[in-house]
């Protein structure tokens, strides 16, 4: 038997290496989670009301990395409201201190690329309102931007790489609606939907 994984649209918006965590905090947390549309004014935002509970909402547009610094800073909106309810500043100190304490388990360069880590380090020493107003990370999450042309994947031939997302996969056989696909670095497989939008690696496949 095949073993394989699908890909949900939380895992997709995250770098692969913590997803899990990701995911795992919006278990603990059991918050309403909304990937928004584009918004000019906020990459996303936290809200509770009686009725409705904790809600999270990220920009679906920001690139995985971007996606992370910006979830994680909305559920240190909702870990901060838990411990504090309204009684402290909405950015700060007790804010800043839940902030680094839920990115400390990551601040891993096994798990996240280097240069981000480093950044990351002494941004979280003292957090901006907003991480665009804070230069050196705007700047390398920028490099992140993928400036790629998308394709659907039942145009590539198989066995032909591609990213999806933040994935580095080979497509495989056909399975219904949906391909078999192997991340090259893991081994895992994925079922992608064959109308999928990926960024193809130009003039490379694993034969």
């Amino acid at each position: 038997m095949v073993k394989s994984k699908r890909i949900q649209s939380f895992f997709d918006h995250f770098p692969a290496s913590v997803a899990e965590y990701c995911f795992q905090l919006w278990q603990d947390y059991s918050f309403d989670f909304i990937v928004s549309k584009e918004r000019g004014s906020k990459l996303g935002d936290y809200r509770f009301s009686p009725k409705k509970g904790h809600q999270i909402t990220v920009n679906h547009n920001l690139n995985p990395y971007a996606f992370l610094v910006t979830y994680i800073h909305e559920v240190a909106h909702l870990t901060t409201y838990l411990a504090f309810k309204n009684k402290v500043s909405p950015h700060g100190k007790e804010w800043k201190q839940e902030f680094y304490k839920l990115f400390e388990p990551i601040l891993d360069p096994e798990l996240l690329p280097e240069p981000f880590v480093r950044v990351l380090q002494t941004y979280l020493k003292n957090p901006t309102a907003s991480s665009s107003m804070y230069t050196p990370l705007v700047e390398v999450l920028k490099t992140f931007d993928s400036e790629t042309p998308l394709i659907s994947l039942h145009e590539l031939a198989e066995n032909q790489l591609f990213f999806l997302k933040n994935l580095r996969l080979v497509k495989g056989k056909l399975r219904r609606t949906r391909y078999i696909c192997k991340e090259q670095i893991s081994g895992k497989l994925y079922l992608v939907a064959k109308n999928a939008q990926v960024s193809l690696l130009e003039n490379q496949s694993t034969d």
